[in-house]
């Protein structure tokens, strides 16, 4: 693995000059041309690196400063090894449009130039959901494969229903489902995936008393946060002739 040192410095080029250079994300012709005249270059920000490569970005003084960039770039390009040799990329950092947005151009030096491992991926998510007019606790098992710009998976989750007291017993009705998931995540390669959506199957071996006949289940999940998620779904029931929607919180 190439160890990386990294030697940003700022130079002030003007706009002619700096644009001589291609750069990897350029905008259309009439595009280009509302951003230069709105939002001209004025700085110039350069990487180097030991391996004789360079690493330009330019952009204007009023949108970034030089130390706001380097910041944000230096964790990044310390795990850039792949980042060819002798070679100089130019990228015009702007946030006015998405091929120039400071996310996009990250984004895109990650997926190109950090090594990204695959990985497995397990959780024991446990929450509540609002299903068909009664509050459900969900508790479960997710396993997902993790690669580049998605995962594949699945989990088992038990809707927990409670049905009304019978001369002051508590029942217990479990409700077991198992779910195939497809989890993404756009602009970052690295981070957790935020949303997934899964398809799921009642697999009950006794008689649920909150399904009936052939059940399933269709739902979208995102997270708010590196512990919490919003899920929202529908269930059909009865042979898919009643539906429940479902809105509900997850941990984990």
């Amino acid at each position: 693995m190439k160890r990386l040192l990294l030697v940003p410095f700022l130079a002030l080029l003007c706009a002619m000059q700096t644009y001589g250079q291609s750069v990897e994300n350029p905008l259309s012709k009439n595009l280009q041309e509302w951003l230069d005249r709105d939002w001209p270059i004025t700085d110039t920000l350069v990487f180097d690196f030991p391996n004789e490569s360079a690493l330009v970005l330019y952009f204007n003084n009023k949108e970034f400063t030089a130390e706001v960039l380097t910041e944000e770039f230096e964790p990044l390009l310390k795990t850039a090894t792949k980042f060819p040799e002798f070679t100089t990329l130019s990228y015009r950092v702007a946030n006015n449009f998405a091929p120039t947005s400071l996310k996009r151009v990250m984004f895109e030096m990650e997926k190109k130039y950090v090594p990204y491992v695959d990985s497995l991926e397990m959780t024991f998510p446990v929450g509540l959901d609002f299903t068909g007019g009664d509050f459900t606790p969900v508790v479960g098992f997710r396993a997902l494969v993790n690669w580049r710009n998605f995962s594949l998976g699945g989990s088992i989750t038990n809707t927990v229903y409670f049905p009304e007291r019978l001369e002051n017993n508590v029942k217990v009705n479990s409700n077991w489902f198992a779910n195939a998931e497809f989890a993404w995540e756009f602009g970052n390669v690295q981070r957790s995936r935020r949303n997934i959506f899964g398809v799921g199957y009642l697999i009950n071996e006794n008689k649920s008393q909150l399904f009936s006949g052939t059940t399933m289940q269709a739902y979208y999940n995102r997270k708010v946060n590196k512990y919490v998620s919003i899920q929202v779904g529908i269930i059909s029931t009865e042979n898919f002739k009643t539906f429940y929607p479902t809105v509900g919180i997850r941990f984990w």
